[in-house]
C-alpha cells in the first residue's frame, strides 16, 4: 500500500473551474519541488492516477484536468495550446508556486500534455525546473493532416447511433487485456465527460509549432519512449530538445504504462528529478 494522501480541489482559471487531484506523503511534507502531470485527450488526470500515487511517496503531485476535460470548466470557444498553458500558469500560481510563489515546479506531460508543458516551459520559464516526456506530440504537416482526419471536428454523439457504442467497445471490452475491466470503464466515462467540446484539444496541437517551441526549452528534460503511435516523434523530440537525456521504454506499452508500470516509470522520473542541478 503506497503510503500517501489524496484529495480533490478546485482552482479558480480563465474558463472557470479546474478540477486537481493532489497526493502527497502521508506526512503531508516534501522538501522537495510539486511535480504538476498534464493529460492526453480526450481524457483527464484521472489517467495518472497510479503513477501519481507512486510519485506521491516522497513529494505533492497533481494532476489537473485541462479545460473542458474531467471535471473542469470548459473554454466557450476553439483555444490554443498557449491558453491551455496559461491556464496551467494559472493553476501553478494558485497553488502557490510559479513566477511570484514558492518556486518552480516539474512538469510531466504526453500527447496532448507534451505540448502543454512544453510552451509553459518557453513561456513561464520561471515556473518550470524539469521536464519529462512520456511520448511527445511532435508531427509533420502531412501527419498533422492525417490526425485532423482522424480526431478533428465535434464527437458524432448525435450523428452516428454507434459512436458511443463503438467507443465503448474500443476502450472497454475490446482494451487491453491486461488492464483491469473497472479501470477501463474509468477512463471511458472520462473521455465521455469532454462532451461535444472533445475536439478543441487535437485541433490546438495540430495548429501548435511543437517543433519551433521544443527548439526553445531550456530545461533539463527526460525523454521516455513507450510502445505507442508517438514513439518516433518522441525520439525525434529529443534530438530537438537542448539538453534532453532519451531512455528507451518499448518494453512498455503506452495503455498500461500509468497502471502496470508505474512504479517502474516512477523510478526513472524520480531518479532524473532527484538528481542535481
Amino acid at each position: 500500500m503506497v503510503a500517501i494522501t489524496a484529495r480533490r480541489l478546485y482552482v479558480d482559471g480563465p474558463y472557470g473551474q479546474v478540477h486537481i487531484r493532489e497526493a502527497r506523503p502521508k506526512s503531508g511534507e516534501s522538501s522537495k519541488p510539486p511535480l504538476i502531470c498534464f493529460h492526453q485527450s480526450p481524457v483527464s488526470g484521472a489517467q495518472y492516477r497510479p503513477f501519481q500515487d507512486e510519485m506521491a511517496r516522497d513529494r505533492i503531485v497533481w494532476c489537473p484536468d485541462t479545460p473542458g476535460f474531467g471535471g473542469s470548466d470548459a473554454p466557450q470557444d476553439v483555444v490554443t495550446i498557449g491558453d491551455y498553458a496559461n491556464a496551467m500558469a494559472t493553476v501553478i500560481d494558485a497553488l502557490g508556486y510559479g513566477d511570484d510563489g514558492g518556486g518552480a515546479v516539474d512538469v510531466f506531460g504526453g500527447h496532448t500534455g507534451s505540448v502543454i508543458g512544453t510552451e509553459l516551459a518557453v513561456s513561464r520559464p520561471a515556473s518550470v525546473r524539469k521536464i519529462i516526456y512520456p511520448s511527445v506530440a511532435l508531427f509533420s504537416n502531412e501527419q498533422k493532416t492525417m490526425m485532423m482526419q482522424r480526431f478533428g471536428g465535434p464527437p458524432e454523439y448525435f450523428t452516428d447511433p454507434d459512436f458511443v457504442a463503438s467507443t465503448y467497445k474500443q476502450t472497454v471490452l475490446d482494451g487491453h487485456p491486461d488492464l483491469d475491466p473497472e479501470r477501463r470503464l474509468e477512463l471511458f466515462t472520462e473521455r465521455l465527460r469532454s462532451g461535444m467540446k472533445a475536439w478543441y484539444a487535437p485541433e490546438a496541437v495540430m495548429s501548435y509549432d511543437a517543433e519551433g517551441q521544443l527548439k526553445k526549452v531550456t530545461q533539463s528534460a527526460l525523454v521516455l519512449v513507450l510502445d505507442d503511435m508517438l514513439a518516433e516523434n518522441t525520439r525525434l523530440a529529443g534530438t530537438l530538445v537542448q539538453d534532453a537525456t532519451i531512455v528507451e521504454m518499448m518494453h512498455i506499452p503506452h495503455a498500461l504504462a500509468w497502471d502496470k508500470h508505474a512504479e517502474e516509470i516512477a523510478h526513472s522520473v524520480r531518479v532524473f528529478l532527484d538528481a542535481t542541478p
